[in-house]
């Protein structure tokens, strides 16, 4: 059986064809296994660093709650307060802030919202 020159040439191009297909999804796997590496070392830094956040958080958490427990805060004012007589008048400075009415209690204490502008450990 003879097979025309143009059935012939139709049979190469098709396998030409495939062959390209074939070798194009070949790359196109390869980037895709090679893209999916990339994004789980991004996700397990992402987790790394989260996981490493949530350590500073819990661990700044412990802290203000041992700095607020009450015998802590009486030995910081321990000696310079007295309770009140009861004529006493006591007068408190009051500022305006944008967010509203503060009240100021002492010198060496700045008024603030931010409890991370304040120093645990500054002298008193």
């Amino acid at each position: 059986m003879k097979i025309s020159s143009q059935t012939r040439s139709r049979c190469i191009v098709l396998i030409a064809m495939m062959a390209a297909i074939t070798l194009g999804s070949a790359f196109a796997v390869v980037w895709t296994k090679q893209q999916i590496s990339r994004t789980a070392q991004n996700a397990k830094q992402i987790e790394t660093d989260l996981a490493e956040m949530v350590r500073k958080i819990s661990f700044l958490d412990q802290r203000i709650a041992t700095l607020h427990q009450p015998v802590v805060l009486q030995s910081k004012v321990a000696g310079r307060l007295r309770p009140s007589m009861e004529n006493q008048i006591v007068w408190v400075r009051e500022r305006e802030l944008p967010s509203g009415r503060a009240y100021a209690l002492a010198e060496p204490f700045e008024v603030t919202i931010d409890l991370a502008m304040l120093d645990a450990h500054s002298p008193r």
